[in-house]
């Protein structure tokens, strides 16, 4: 018949899988979330530039001269 999983082999491997994913990878997470964090930097620069550029496009100078 089948084997019944008990709750100590979900931990027991749980926490092997736990083990082999921070071995490979030692503080991968730390070196994504500052990957995020420039890119963020780099998106919010570029859109603040191109934003200025189609402002001075757009806007109307109107000279007002006197006679």
């Amino acid at each position: 018949m089948a084997h019944k999983i008990t709750q100590e082999d979900l931990e027991k491997s749980l926490s092997e899988t736990l083990g082999e994913a921070e071995n490979r990878i030692p503080g991968g997470r730390n070196s994504v979330l500052a990957g995020i964090a420039v890119l963020a930097g780099v998106a919010l620069t570029v859109t603040y530039f191109l934003g200025r550029r189609i402002g001075r496009l757009n806007s109307t100078t109107v000279e007002i001269r006197r006679k």
